[in-house]
């Protein structure tokens, strides 16, 4: 059951838009949001800071050059804050706010040691300038974390339908917990996916989900698909126009380090190309 959530923010568009979510869950569930931002120590005290602060000492002593960054990020951080706790009194949502200094994602990880889910978007502040579609934040944190992570696109859009890949492992068996309890209690319809070398494989795995999801009287497709590559199997499904699914709901790296070296990670691939929101359990 989820009862406090965090929600990972620097300001930017795409982490107030997963303030939104987090907040719309919140609601269902009568939980608390709790904001948080990191000052980057990357940014206090790494060597570009450094050479700058170096250049202009002339001009500015280095001390006084980076306690005005230190207050330039204080202000960043309000400012931040008070957007989510703005958002979250307009929906009657319980608001409590922490500032955290440190590498971000291993602070994200922390910070969220007593909550139930973390809520990020998929990219973060400057997103427009990256040549890659996944904020390393964002990936560093759902590989570190035990908590379920659910990963926004820039644009809000309310679930409406739910898809759920399961291939039985025990990372998915948490998913297919985790998604099961929000569609019950957002009355979302069910597709549940099984992606497997042969066919019978795959329908072999659908029935023990569906035994499962009896149990929470839903509305439950089931989709068995026959594909070596599991990640391109779950795309196809995820992200055909005409299923319209809003969020996808899986397990996050159920391989070994050394399967994802030579495969490559099923979990990366797929949260880099879906369309929509994505809850990964671990």
């Amino acid at each position: 059951m989820i009862k406090q959530i965090l929600v990972a923010t620097d300001g930017s568009e795409n982490s107030l838009t997963a303030a939104d979510y987090a907040i719309n869950l919140a609601r269902l569930f009568n939980a608390t949001i709790r904001g948080l931002f990191v000052k980057d120590v990357k940014i206090l005290t790494g060597p570009l800071i450094h050479d700058i602060g170096t250049s202009i000492g002339g001009m500015v002593p280095y001390g006084t050059f980076n306690q005005t960054i230190r207050e330039l990020l204080e202000s960043q951080a309000d400012a931040a804050l008070n957007q989510v706790e703005g958002k979250c009194a307009q929906a009657k949502v319980t608001f409590t706010r922490e500032i955290r200094e440190g590498i971000v994602s291993r602070e994200i990880i922390k910070s969220a040691d007593d909550c139930d889910l973390i809520a990020m978007g998929k990219m973060g502040a400057h997103a427009e300038w990256r040549d890659v579609f996944l904020g390393t934040n964002v990936e560093y944190v759902v590989r570190q974390t035990h908590k379920p992570v659910l990963i926004t696109p820039s644009e809000y859009k309310p679930f409406r339908k739910m898809l759920i890949a399961y291939d039985g492992s025990s990372f998915a068996d948490k998913a297919l917990r985790s998604g099961a309890e929000i569609a019950q209690a957002m009355k979302l319809p069910i597709t549940v996916v099984c992606v497997a070398d042969k066919k019978d494989e795959a329908l072999q795995t659908l029935s023990k989900a569906k035994t499962f999801l009896e149990g929470y009287k839903l509305a439950v497709d089931a989709v068995a698909k026959e594909e070596s590559d599991h990640a391109v199997g779950i795309l196809e499904v995820c992200n055909d126009e005409d299923s319209k699914f809003d969020i996808l709901v899986m397990g996050a790296y159920g391989h070994s380090r050394l399967q994802e070296m030579i495969l490559g990670s099923t979990t990366v691939r797929v949260m880099r190309s879906t369309n929509c929101s994505i809850l990964l359990c671990r």
